[in-house]
């Protein structure tokens, strides 16, 4: 029989991409359609004096004009992961005249067109009285003490210590070795920016909600916006077919969401809100600022004997998020007897950071790794060796073995593919012309998540599948995979299977976020299948037209499309109509098990990269970049590498464009447009190497996959930084690394 797990197959929903085809939310217009826009505070702190609306509500087409005065009632839900719900901010749309971040929504307007809601938002007159906003970076020498520490950090104490026995203090352990590193590294604001926009078209039939919504995960959303509006789950149904990228900001319920689904249900018509790319500055998340002060201090041959990693990142007044870059990085990666991690939090008046992409980690490997890198240095190492002598196999801070671990030969591999021995080593040693030369790399880490995720599989008389759960597809691929993953089970072609997520209705699926789309519903894809399979046979074996009956069901194997016993082989539309079966159907969940008492799970990998620095100009590019990853079985090659490239692609404009200004009297990002707020494009990337180690992880889940969403960023601003130093002879620590920091 063909295997398809395993092959770089095109994607099975490519060609409805490709051709405009495929309708995401925006795309959505159901009869007798209205059109809202948001209103945005000016201020960052205060409170509104008055609104004047007259105009607007006179405005040609207006039909409604919400703000705090008069926004029906709702019931503003708490996030809460057993149920699940999560809310993206804990202020309640519309509340009050309270202002607490520029950008927060002050009023809704509707109207029979977008452009006449639109002009209408421009009559709105709005006073307010405000206040002197918290928007104020600290200093260096305040970094350890500035802001609060929080309850808890990923389920550890904010300041977590392991000192061998006999260590009377981290600082004594730092003190007492050979060789020391103290350094402070910086990383900038930043946004998600995917192709689709928020957006949301919300109808109503009666008490029974449909909502098209961008969503990360479409479970929460339905349960979210059933609490908030006093209604049953199950008379709310969120569609979500198609999204188009995510990156964190989807995956929880924002303000628009609610407000769209309230004025809706007012106007008793369909609704369509697009968030303006604007907008998505302010009210849709970002990732938050971050200075870490990092300590390495190592014996001569290399081994590293102490780390302290101190993190100051930002927050919200409205909601707390703790970017957990010490905890996530620098308590797992490396072998080390002395370990301290702390974390404080400064709230400023923004909205509310979010999850985006790698969070936590991918700051925290920009620290860690650039510090081992000076490391490296100072100890006249190669960095590869001094990563290969601080190799953990176990996890530091739970003490538990690593289920799967190949990080080794991503170094070895790595190294070899980039021909990473055969150049000088000397600082501004290397030139091609005007260009200054350099290599660096730097290692990837992301955990193994996984999550409870149940789905169904049907096979029909016609011989073809179809395999649904309540998940999504950001772009990552997963009607693919799920398509091969039932095509292989069943032993029928993929062309033969239908995939369908997207809609909450389906069989409940995991977040979307976090890498843990594959590892958690191919489980329950897989044992749906093959429960299919298991009923078909004691069907065979019971049914008098059967040609298998009387036989064992243990000997019956799949064979092309259908069941044999070694000398017959029947198709599976043959043998439902035998039996008198128009299909067969099984629902399954799988989820975590024992295995997590008994192991750790993350994933590992290797960035080499070499940049150009114009000698005169110091404007730095990425000329190469091979990476090398070890995240299980790979179950699409060809998906699985896209993501690693995106991640690498991100991780170019983290180290050299990406950075959002936030204005320090007016907590108003500077940075409101794809103008001034620069990514790579074509022209900064260059040819991207990525290769796979591709050893299941069986311990982690049936399919022996990881995530490959998220690796792929995490410790490449590192690579390059370190690649820098090397052409130029100078260490920046804090990203983007833009022209004016190498003169």
């Amino acid at each position: 029989m063909e295997t398809f797990i395993g092959k770089p197959v095109n994607r099975v929903d490519g060609r409805l991409k490709v051709t405009g085809s495929a309708r995401y939310t925006s795309d959505h217009s159901p009869e007798n359609l209205v059109h809202a826009v948001l209103v945005k505070s000016d201020i960052a702190k205060g409170r509104i004096l008055y609104i004047e609306d007259a105009f607007a509500k006179q405005a040609p087409g207006v039909l409604l004009v919400m703000t705090y005065r008069n926004r029906p009632a709702m019931v503003m839900p708490k996030s809460n992961w057993s149920v699940p719900m999560l809310l993206a901010e804990d202020l309640e749309p519309l509340k009050d005249d309270l202002i607490h971040y520029h950008g927060q929504t002050v009023a809704l307007l509707v109207a029979e067109t977008f452009e006449q809601a639109r002009y209408a938002a421009s009559l709105l007159n709005i006073r307010y009285a405000e206040e002197t906003p918290a928007a104020t970076i600290p200093k260096d020498d305040e970094i350890l003490t500035a802001g609060y520490a929080p309850n808890e950090v990923d389920g550890h104490p904010a300041s977590y210590t392991h000192l061998k026995e006999g260590v009377s203090s981290i600082h004594a352990a730092i003190e007492a070795s050979d060789v020391t590193v103290e350094a402070i590294y910086r990383t900038s604001f930043g946004h998600h920016h995917p192709m689709e926009p928020h957006a949301t078209v919300a109808y109503w039939e009666g008490d029974r909600l449909t909502i098209y919504e961008p969503t990360q995960w479409i479970v929460a959303a339905r349960n979210s916006l059933a609490a908030a509006l006093s209604i049953e789950p199950n008379n709310v149904q969120v569609l979500s077919p198609f999204v188009g990228g995510g990156f964190g900001c989807k995956t929880q319920v924002w303000a628009h969401s609610f407000l769209a689904a309230l004025a809706a249900r007012q106007l008793q018509r369909p609704l369509k809100l697009v968030v303006t790319r604007e907008q998505m500055f302010t009210t849709t998340g970002h990732r938050p600022f971050t200075a870490q002060k990092l300590y390495l201090g190592a014996a001569q041959d290399g081994r590293l004997e102490a780390v302290r990693h101190d993190s100051l990142t930002t927050t919200a007044e409205i909601s707390e998020h703790i970017e957990a870059c010490g905890h996530k990085t620098t308590a797992k990666l490396y072998r080390v007897p002395n370990i301290q991690v702390s974390q404080r939090l400064l709230k400023l008046n923004t909205g509310a950071p979010m999850w985006m992409r790698a969070p936590g980690e991918t700051p925290g490997m920009f620290a860690l790794e650039s510090a081992m890198d000076e490391l490296a240095w100072k100890l006249e190492l190669d960095p590869v060796e001094l990563r290969m002598k601080n190799h953990a196999e176990s996890d530091p801070m739970e003490g538990l073995p690593w289920s799967n671990k190949h990080l080794l030969e991503c170094y070895k591999a790595g190294a070899d593919r980039f021909g990473w021995l055969t150049g000088n080593r000397t600082v501004a040693s290397l030139k091609d012309g005007e260009w200054l030369i350099g290599r660096g790399m730097a290692s990837a880490f992301y955990p193994g998540y996984r999550m409870a995720s149940s789905a169904r599989v049907n096979l029909q008389i016609d011989g073809t599948a179809g395999v649904s759960c309540a998940t999504h597809d950001i772009g990552t691929g997963m009607y693919t995979i799920m398509t091969q993953t039932v095509a292989e089970t069943l032993g029928i072609p993929m062309e033969m299977v239908t995939a369908k997520l997207g809609d909450s209705t389906l069989p409940g699926g995991s977040l979307t976020a976090g890498s843990m789309s594959t590892a958690s519903v191919l489980p329950a894809v897989k044992t749906a299948a093959e429960a299919v399979v298991e009923q078909l046979k004691q069907l065979a074996v019971t049914k008098a037209k059967s040609p298998f009956v009387n036989k064992n069901a243990n000997e019956l194997q799949l064979g092309r499309s259908g069941l044999t016993d070694g000398t017959n082989t029947v198709g599976y539309g043959e043998l439902l109509r035998l039996i008198g079966r128009t299909s067969i159907e099984a629902t399954k969940t799988s989820g975590p098990g024992s295995e997590t008492d008994k192991f750790a799970f993350a994933s590992f990998g290797a960035h080499f990269v070499e940049v150009r620095v114009h000698e005169w100009t110091r404007e730095p590019r990425v000329s190469r970049v091979v990476s090398v990853m070890d995240v299980g079985r790979v179950i699409n090659p060809k998906t699985a590498r896209s993501q690693v490239i995106g991640g690498i692609v991100w991780g170019i404009g983290m180290a050299l464009m990406e950075e959002s200004l936030l204005d320090s009297q007016t907590a108003r990002f500077v940075t409101r447009d794809l103008g001034t707020y620069h990514v790579p494009v074509n022209g900064d990337v260059p040819e991207i190497d990525v290769t796979f180690i591709d050893k299941p992880d069986q311990n982690f889940n049936p399919v022996g996959a990881r995530g490959v969403g998220e690796i792929g960023i995490t410790g490449v601003a590192a690579a390059i930084a370190n690649a820098i130093y090397h052409a130029t002879g100078k260490r920046v620590r804090e990203v983007p690394i833009t022209m004016d920091k190498l003169i």
